[in-house]
């Protein structure tokens, strides 16, 4: 009962970060905008057309990573619920 509940918070947790991977990709690219403006001898702050693109990947990286943690933990979810109910 507990891998139940715990593969449905997963399917939840990979559900909500695919449906805001767009903010999540603004404040993480706002993020490390900072860290690049204050560390410029790291690396040098990124230029407007970068930070667009910037954003776009990562939105992607984080819509692809969400749905593949939704995916995994429904299957995961689906094959706990069978066992529990003693269906092979």
């Amino acid at each position: 009962m507990l891998m139940v509940i715990l593969w449905g918070i997963i399917t939840v947790l990979g559900i909500a970060v695919t449906l805001r991977a767009g903010r999540l990709s603004l404040r993480y690219n706002a993020w490390t905008t900072r860290f690049r403006e204050r560390n410029p001898h790291i690396n040098p702050p990124p230029t407007p057309e970068m930070r667009a693109l910037n954003t776009k990947i990562m939105t992607r990286l984080i819509r692809i990573a969400g749905a593949f943690l939704a995916l995994l933990s429904s299957f995961m979810l689906w094959g706990s619920w069978l066992l529990l109910h003693g269906q092979h």
